[in-house]
Protein backbone atom coordinates (compact mmCIF):
# COMPACT_ATOMS: atom_id res chain seq x y z
CA UNK A 1 0.00 0.00 0.00
CA UNK A 2 1.02 3.59 -0.57
CA UNK A 3 -0.08 6.92 0.83
CA UNK A 4 0.42 10.66 0.39
CA UNK A 5 1.15 12.79 3.45
CA UNK A 6 1.29 16.60 3.39
CA UNK A 7 3.78 18.39 5.62
CA UNK A 8 4.50 22.00 6.54
CA UNK A 9 7.79 23.20 8.04
CA UNK A 10 8.41 26.66 9.47
CA UNK A 11 11.16 28.76 7.85
CA UNK A 12 13.36 31.16 9.81
CA UNK A 13 14.12 33.52 8.22
CA UNK A 14 11.29 33.37 5.66
CA UNK A 15 12.12 32.44 2.07
CA UNK A 16 11.64 35.26 -0.44
CA UNK A 17 10.91 34.18 -4.00
CA UNK A 18 9.88 36.10 -7.11
CA UNK A 19 6.23 35.32 -6.30
CA UNK A 20 5.92 35.46 -2.53
CA UNK A 21 7.51 35.46 0.88
CA UNK A 22 7.16 31.98 2.35
CA UNK A 23 6.84 31.62 6.12
CA UNK A 24 6.60 27.82 5.82
CA UNK A 25 7.74 25.17 3.36
CA UNK A 26 4.95 22.90 2.28
CA UNK A 27 5.43 19.52 0.68
CA UNK A 28 4.14 15.99 0.29
CA UNK A 29 5.63 12.64 1.20
CA UNK A 30 4.95 9.66 -1.04
CA UNK A 31 5.25 6.52 1.09
CA UNK A 32 5.22 2.87 0.11
CA UNK A 33 4.87 0.40 2.96
CA UNK A 34 5.40 -2.84 1.05
CA UNK A 35 8.49 -4.81 2.07
CA UNK A 36 11.23 -2.58 3.49
CA UNK A 37 9.25 0.51 2.51
CA UNK A 38 10.27 3.58 0.54
CA UNK A 39 9.77 7.32 0.80
CA UNK A 40 9.95 10.28 -1.56
CA UNK A 41 9.52 14.04 -1.24
CA UNK A 42 7.54 16.46 -3.41
CA UNK A 43 8.19 20.10 -2.49
CA UNK A 44 6.56 22.17 -5.24
CA UNK A 45 7.92 25.65 -5.89
CA UNK A 46 6.42 27.41 -8.91
CA UNK A 47 7.67 28.44 -11.42
CA UNK A 48 10.26 25.68 -11.08
CA UNK A 49 7.55 23.03 -10.60
CA UNK A 50 3.81 22.51 -10.62
CA UNK A 51 1.63 23.95 -7.86
CA UNK A 52 0.93 22.28 -4.50
CA UNK A 53 -2.58 21.35 -5.66
CA UNK A 54 -1.41 19.87 -8.96
CA UNK A 55 1.32 17.90 -7.23
CA UNK A 56 -1.02 16.43 -4.64
CA UNK A 57 -3.57 15.42 -7.27
CA UNK A 58 -0.84 13.73 -9.33
CA UNK A 59 0.52 11.89 -6.29
CA UNK A 60 -2.94 10.67 -5.30
CA UNK A 61 -3.33 9.22 -8.80
CA UNK A 62 0.13 7.68 -8.55
CA UNK A 63 -0.73 6.09 -5.20
CA UNK A 64 -3.84 4.52 -6.67
CA UNK A 65 -1.82 3.29 -9.65
CA UNK A 66 0.84 1.78 -7.39
CA UNK A 67 -1.73 0.00 -5.23
CA UNK A 68 -3.32 -1.62 -8.27
CA UNK A 69 -0.47 -2.06 -10.74
CA UNK A 70 2.87 -1.40 -9.05
CA UNK A 71 5.86 0.88 -9.66
CA UNK A 72 5.74 1.18 -13.48
CA UNK A 73 2.14 2.37 -13.37
CA UNK A 74 2.81 4.85 -10.57
CA UNK A 75 5.80 6.33 -12.38
CA UNK A 76 3.88 6.60 -15.64
CA UNK A 77 1.16 8.68 -13.98
CA UNK A 78 3.64 11.41 -13.01
CA UNK A 79 5.68 11.34 -16.21
CA UNK A 80 3.30 13.22 -18.52
CA UNK A 81 5.03 15.84 -20.66
CA UNK A 82 3.98 19.04 -22.38
CA UNK A 83 6.23 20.77 -24.92
CA UNK A 84 9.07 18.46 -23.95
CA UNK A 85 8.87 19.29 -20.22
CA UNK A 86 7.46 17.23 -17.36
CA UNK A 87 4.07 18.51 -16.20
CA UNK A 88 4.55 17.32 -12.60
CA UNK A 89 8.30 17.37 -11.85
CA UNK A 90 7.90 17.55 -8.06
CA UNK A 91 5.44 14.66 -8.05
CA UNK A 92 7.71 12.60 -10.27
CA UNK A 93 10.62 13.41 -7.95
CA UNK A 94 8.65 11.95 -5.04
CA UNK A 95 7.51 8.77 -6.78
CA UNK A 96 10.86 8.01 -8.41
CA UNK A 97 12.71 8.69 -5.14
CA UNK A 98 10.39 6.39 -3.18
CA UNK A 99 11.04 3.69 -5.79
CA UNK A 100 14.82 4.15 -5.57
CA UNK A 101 14.68 4.19 -1.77
CA UNK A 102 12.59 1.01 -1.75
CA UNK A 103 14.95 -0.66 -4.22
CA UNK A 104 18.01 0.42 -2.26
CA UNK A 105 16.58 -0.94 0.97
CA UNK A 106 15.69 -4.17 -0.78
CA UNK A 107 19.16 -4.59 -2.26
CA UNK A 108 21.11 -3.03 0.66
CA UNK A 109 22.53 -0.40 -1.69
CA UNK A 110 22.86 3.33 -0.95
CA UNK A 111 21.17 5.76 -3.30
CA UNK A 112 24.40 7.23 -4.65
CA UNK A 113 25.38 3.79 -5.95
CA UNK A 114 22.02 3.36 -7.66
CA UNK A 115 22.69 6.67 -9.39
CA UNK A 116 26.00 5.41 -10.75
CA UNK A 117 28.39 6.57 -8.04
CA UNK A 118 31.09 4.30 -6.68
CA UNK A 119 31.93 5.98 -3.37
CA UNK A 120 30.25 8.27 -0.90
CA UNK A 121 32.90 10.96 -1.19
CA UNK A 122 32.52 14.21 0.74
CA UNK A 123 30.56 16.87 -1.17
CA UNK A 124 31.68 20.50 -0.76
CA UNK A 125 28.80 22.91 -0.15
CA UNK A 126 28.54 26.69 -0.30
CA UNK A 127 27.18 29.19 2.15
CA UNK A 128 24.82 31.86 0.80
CA UNK A 129 25.02 35.57 1.65
CA UNK A 130 22.08 37.82 0.87
CA UNK A 131 21.90 41.46 -0.15
CA UNK A 132 23.48 43.81 2.40
CA UNK A 133 25.91 46.71 2.70
CA UNK A 134 29.53 46.18 1.63
CA UNK A 135 30.75 45.86 5.23
CA UNK A 136 27.91 43.50 6.20
CA UNK A 137 28.48 41.36 3.11
CA UNK A 138 32.19 41.10 3.85
CA UNK A 139 31.46 40.20 7.48
CA UNK A 140 29.01 37.46 6.47
CA UNK A 141 31.52 35.92 4.06
CA UNK A 142 34.22 36.01 6.74
CA UNK A 143 31.88 34.30 9.20
CA UNK A 144 31.11 31.57 6.62
CA UNK A 145 34.83 31.02 6.11
CA UNK A 146 35.35 30.73 9.85
CA UNK A 147 32.62 28.07 9.94
CA UNK A 148 34.60 25.99 7.46
CA UNK A 149 32.96 26.93 4.17
CA UNK A 150 35.42 27.15 1.29
CA UNK A 151 32.84 28.59 -1.11
CA UNK A 152 30.24 31.34 -0.73
CA UNK A 153 27.46 32.50 -3.05
CA UNK A 154 26.66 36.21 -2.81
CA UNK A 155 23.28 37.47 -3.99
CA UNK A 156 23.50 40.44 -6.36
CA UNK A 157 21.17 42.36 -8.66
CA UNK A 158 18.90 44.05 -6.13
CA UNK A 159 20.74 47.37 -6.43
CA UNK A 160 22.99 49.19 -8.91
CA UNK A 161 25.95 47.32 -10.41
CA UNK A 162 28.37 49.77 -8.81
CA UNK A 163 27.02 48.87 -5.39
CA UNK A 164 27.39 45.13 -6.04
CA UNK A 165 30.96 45.67 -7.23
CA UNK A 166 31.70 47.65 -4.07
CA UNK A 167 30.29 44.80 -1.96
CA UNK A 168 32.45 42.24 -3.74
CA UNK A 169 35.59 44.36 -3.46
CA UNK A 170 34.91 44.62 0.27
CA UNK A 171 34.70 40.81 0.38
CA UNK A 172 38.03 40.39 -1.35
CA UNK A 173 39.66 42.96 0.90
CA UNK A 174 38.35 41.06 3.93
CA UNK A 175 39.03 37.43 3.00
CA UNK A 176 41.43 37.69 0.07
CA UNK A 177 41.55 34.52 -2.02
CA UNK A 178 40.85 32.17 0.90
CA UNK A 179 37.24 31.68 -0.21
CA UNK A 180 35.78 30.83 -3.62
CA UNK A 181 33.13 33.46 -4.38
CA UNK A 182 30.32 33.15 -6.91
CA UNK A 183 27.44 35.55 -7.39
CA UNK A 184 23.78 34.97 -8.21
CA UNK A 185 21.73 37.67 -9.95
CA UNK A 186 18.53 35.60 -10.20
CA UNK A 187 17.89 36.97 -13.70
CA UNK A 188 17.89 40.60 -12.56
CA UNK A 189 20.04 42.13 -15.31
CA UNK A 190 19.69 43.07 -18.94
CA UNK A 191 22.44 41.89 -21.34
CA UNK A 192 23.94 45.38 -21.23
CA UNK A 193 23.99 45.53 -17.43
CA UNK A 194 25.42 42.01 -17.18
CA UNK A 195 28.17 42.93 -19.64
CA UNK A 196 29.05 46.01 -17.58
CA UNK A 197 29.23 43.91 -14.42
CA UNK A 198 31.41 41.23 -15.99
CA UNK A 199 33.87 43.69 -17.48
CA UNK A 200 34.28 45.50 -14.18
CA UNK A 201 34.45 42.29 -12.13
CA UNK A 202 37.25 40.70 -14.15
CA UNK A 203 39.79 41.35 -11.37
CA UNK A 204 37.61 39.88 -8.60
CA UNK A 205 38.37 36.24 -9.42
CA UNK A 206 34.73 35.18 -9.24
CA UNK A 207 34.08 31.46 -9.64
CA UNK A 208 30.91 32.12 -11.67
CA UNK A 209 28.02 34.51 -12.26
CA UNK A 210 24.75 32.63 -11.88
CA UNK A 211 21.67 33.45 -13.98
CA UNK A 212 22.59 37.04 -14.85
CA UNK A 213 19.73 37.30 -17.37
CA UNK A 214 16.01 36.51 -17.07
CA UNK A 215 14.73 33.23 -18.45
CA UNK A 216 13.27 35.04 -21.47
CA UNK A 217 16.85 36.05 -22.40
CA UNK A 218 18.31 32.60 -21.78
CA UNK A 219 19.98 32.17 -25.17
CA UNK A 220 21.71 35.55 -24.77
CA UNK A 221 23.80 34.06 -21.96
CA UNK A 222 26.02 32.64 -24.69
CA UNK A 223 27.14 36.18 -25.56
CA UNK A 224 28.35 36.74 -21.99
CA UNK A 225 30.78 33.86 -22.06
CA UNK A 226 34.41 34.78 -22.60
CA UNK A 227 34.21 38.02 -20.60
CA UNK A 228 36.48 36.70 -17.87
CA UNK A 229 34.05 34.90 -15.56
CA UNK A 230 32.21 31.58 -16.08
CA UNK A 231 28.47 31.86 -16.67
CA UNK A 232 26.00 29.60 -14.85
CA UNK A 233 22.32 29.07 -15.59
CA UNK A 234 19.75 28.04 -13.01
CA UNK A 235 16.17 29.21 -13.57
CA UNK A 236 16.61 28.57 -17.30
CA UNK A 237 16.66 24.82 -16.69
CA UNK A 238 13.03 25.01 -15.56
CA UNK A 239 12.01 26.21 -19.02
CA UNK A 240 14.57 24.79 -21.44
CA UNK A 241 15.63 21.16 -21.91
CA UNK A 242 19.26 20.59 -20.96
CA UNK A 243 20.13 19.38 -24.45
CA UNK A 244 18.84 22.62 -25.96
CA UNK A 245 20.94 24.72 -23.59
CA UNK A 246 24.02 22.63 -24.33
CA UNK A 247 23.48 22.90 -28.07
CA UNK A 248 23.32 26.69 -27.77
CA UNK A 249 26.44 26.83 -25.54
CA UNK A 250 24.68 29.18 -23.16
CA UNK A 251 26.78 28.50 -20.06
CA UNK A 252 29.84 27.01 -18.42
CA UNK A 253 27.98 25.80 -15.31
CA UNK A 254 24.51 24.26 -15.11
CA UNK A 255 22.63 24.27 -11.80
CA UNK A 256 20.64 21.08 -11.30
CA UNK A 257 17.62 21.17 -9.01
CA UNK A 258 16.41 17.55 -8.94
CA UNK A 259 12.99 18.62 -7.61
CA UNK A 260 12.52 20.88 -10.65
CA UNK A 261 13.94 18.37 -13.12
CA UNK A 262 11.67 15.51 -12.07
CA UNK A 263 13.90 13.39 -9.88
CA UNK A 264 17.46 12.53 -8.94
CA UNK A 265 17.51 9.93 -11.71
CA UNK A 266 16.68 12.57 -14.32
CA UNK A 267 19.18 15.00 -12.80
CA UNK A 268 21.93 12.35 -12.80
CA UNK A 269 21.42 11.75 -16.50
CA UNK A 270 21.46 15.49 -17.19
CA UNK A 271 24.59 15.98 -15.11
CA UNK A 272 26.52 13.32 -16.97
CA UNK A 273 25.40 14.76 -20.32
CA UNK A 274 26.62 18.19 -19.22
CA UNK A 275 29.99 16.81 -18.10
CA UNK A 276 30.47 14.88 -21.36
CA UNK A 277 30.02 18.10 -23.29
CA UNK A 278 32.53 20.02 -21.21
CA UNK A 279 30.15 21.78 -18.83
CA UNK A 280 30.14 21.77 -15.05
CA UNK A 281 27.05 20.40 -13.25
CA UNK A 282 26.16 21.94 -9.87
CA UNK A 283 23.65 20.33 -7.52
CA UNK A 284 21.31 22.37 -5.37
CA UNK A 285 18.11 22.01 -3.38
CA UNK A 286 15.02 24.22 -3.14
CA UNK A 287 14.49 24.06 0.61
CA UNK A 288 12.97 20.59 0.68
CA UNK A 289 12.60 18.49 3.80
CA UNK A 290 15.40 16.22 4.94
CA UNK A 291 14.08 13.59 2.52
CA UNK A 292 14.53 15.67 -0.62
CA UNK A 293 17.69 17.35 0.64
CA UNK A 294 19.39 14.02 1.41
CA UNK A 295 18.50 12.79 -2.07
CA UNK A 296 20.30 15.81 -3.54
CA UNK A 297 23.37 14.98 -1.43
CA UNK A 298 23.39 11.47 -2.92
CA UNK A 299 23.07 12.99 -6.40
CA UNK A 300 26.05 15.29 -5.90
CA UNK A 301 28.14 12.39 -4.60
CA UNK A 302 27.13 10.17 -7.53
CA UNK A 303 28.14 12.83 -10.04
CA UNK A 304 31.46 13.45 -8.30
CA UNK A 305 30.70 17.17 -8.19
CA UNK A 306 33.79 19.21 -7.33
CA UNK A 307 32.30 22.70 -7.31
CA UNK A 308 30.43 23.49 -4.10
CA UNK A 309 26.80 22.38 -4.07
CA UNK A 310 23.91 24.52 -2.87
CA UNK A 311 22.77 22.15 -0.15
CA UNK A 312 23.29 24.18 3.02
CA UNK A 313 19.59 24.84 3.55
CA UNK A 314 18.72 22.78 6.63
CA UNK A 315 19.37 25.65 9.03
CA UNK A 316 16.46 27.60 7.52
CA UNK A 317 14.00 24.97 8.77
CA UNK A 318 12.86 25.40 12.38
CA UNK A 319 12.08 21.68 12.54
CA UNK A 320 12.37 18.82 10.07
CA UNK A 321 10.80 15.43 9.45
CA UNK A 322 13.72 13.35 10.72
CA UNK A 323 17.22 13.63 12.06
CA UNK A 324 19.59 14.82 9.34
CA UNK A 325 21.77 11.85 8.28
CA UNK A 326 24.10 14.13 6.32
CA UNK A 327 24.86 17.24 8.40
CA UNK A 328 27.30 19.84 7.13
CA UNK A 329 30.67 19.87 8.87
CA UNK A 330 33.50 22.20 7.90
CA UNK A 331 31.83 23.07 4.62
CA UNK A 332 31.32 19.51 3.41
CA UNK A 333 28.61 16.88 3.63
CA UNK A 334 28.99 13.11 3.39
CA UNK A 335 26.14 11.03 1.92
CA UNK A 336 24.69 8.32 4.15
CA UNK A 337 26.14 4.89 3.46
CA UNK A 338 23.07 2.96 4.61
CA UNK A 339 20.60 1.35 2.20
CA UNK A 340 18.46 3.64 0.07
CA UNK A 341 18.31 7.21 1.29
CA UNK A 342 19.84 6.20 4.60
CA UNK A 343 17.31 8.19 6.63
CA UNK A 344 15.93 6.97 9.93
CA UNK A 345 12.32 7.18 11.05
CA UNK A 346 10.46 9.93 9.20
CA UNK A 347 7.45 11.50 10.88
CA UNK A 348 5.27 14.46 9.99
CA UNK A 349 5.76 15.85 13.49
CA UNK A 350 9.56 15.82 13.07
Amino acid sequence: MSRVQPYELALDPPLRTARETMQTRRGLLFRVEEGPGGIGDAAPLPPFTESDEESRAALERAADAYDHRGWPAALKVVSDQRDGRLEYPAARHAVSLAMLDWRGRTQAEPLFEQLGGTAGAPVPVNATVGDASPSETAQSVAEARNMGFQAVKVKVGRGPVDRDLERLRAVRERVGSTVSVRVDANGAWSPETATTFLRNAADLDLAAVEQPLPVAETLAHADLRGLGTPIAVDESLAEFPVQELLAANVADWYVLKPMALGGVDVAAGAGRRIARQGGTPICTSIFESVVGRTAAVHLAAALGVTEAAGLATADRLVTDLAEDPAPIEDGVVIPPSGPGLGIGEVGIDG
